[in-house]
């Protein structure tokens, strides 16, 4: 008797520890090819774009330019890890009346972008998405916002094109600097995971990671978090800003969630957020 629960506690085991490396792997890319919203809808127009990356990838965008006659600038979105460009988009939608070009883009394995994501490929495709702007729209320094998973993959793309191509803004909105950390974070909170959290080093990989995200300086940066987070908690930010050089920004938004940040009490945080922009 003593033989069977030995082994039943073994395999249960595995079976938890199987489980959680898969999750591990697996929790930071939920792609969808789902159109969820059009824009038309909001009386928006919008450029169809697709472009490669280094890898050849095929990357789908859309593309906003104000109406106004003169832009205040452009920003590139890179939006978190589930479902695809055609909701995310509505996050940061007002932009364009309010005087600047916005771009969306989908990594591979979302929407319309085919292939498979993972740390490598989606950087690749934030790198192309600069550098097609760069080429086709604003010559000018570049506005990068990342939301959530966006937000490590904007801030290794920046790292890796500041020196041949000028971003003058980083906003990190709800998220992490580190697959290992964030891991750990989600192991952690629960007591059936909790023991599992050494094993971060061995199925996740930083090479793909900004850290020490101190290398984007001088560029300034805005993390901006919301003070209910059920997803990334936020001492990540707060950590993320400890660590990074002046100058920068750290906004924690009360009663904010994940990804509704303008939508909570959205006219004033909109106005505070165009007034940094400016």
């Amino acid at each position: 008797m003593a033989k069977l629960q030995s082994l039943c506690f073994k395999i249960l085991s595995f079976s938890a520890l199987l489980f959680s490396l898969t999750a591990c792997q697996s929790v930071f890319y939920h792609p969808t090819d789902i159109k969820y919203y059009d824009p038309a809808r909001l009386n928006l127009s919008y450029e169809d774009v697709r472009f490669k990356t280094a890898s050849g990838n095929e990357i789908h965008a859309w593309y906003f330019a104000t109406p106004q006659k003169q832009s205040k600038g452009t920003v590139l979105f890179f939006h978190g890890n589930a479902q695809n460009l055609s909701s995310h988009f509505m996050m940061l939608y007002w932009l364009p009346q309010e005087g600047y070009n916005y771009m969306i883009f989908d990594y591979p394995g979302y929407g319309q972008s085919p292939g498979s994501p993972d740390p490598k490929n989606t950087v690749e495709a934030g790198t192309a998405a600069a550098a097609w702007l760069r080429e086709n729209k604003d010559q000018r320094p570049l506005i990068i916002y990342g939301q959530s998973l966006g937000g490590i993959i904007a801030m290794q793309t920046v790292i890796e094109i500041k020196d041949r191509q000028p971003v003058r803004n980083v906003i990190i909105d709800g998220s992490f600097s580190s697959y290992r950390k964030m891991g750990r974070r989600a192991l952690s909170r629960s007591w059936l995971t909790w023991w599992l959290q050494p094993l971060t080093y061995v199925v996740l990989s930083d090479s793909q990671s900004p850290e020490p995200i101190e290398r984007i300086s001088p560029i300034p940066m805005l993390f901006i978090h919301g003070a209910n987070d059920p997803i990334v908690e936020s001492e990540s930010s707060e950590e993320m800003f400890a660590a990074a050089r002046e100058p920068k920004q750290f906004w924690l938004i009360p009663g904010g969630h994940h990804g509704d940040l303008f939508e909570v009490n959205s006219r004033e945080l909109r106005q505070k957020f165009l007034n940094y922009l400016q």
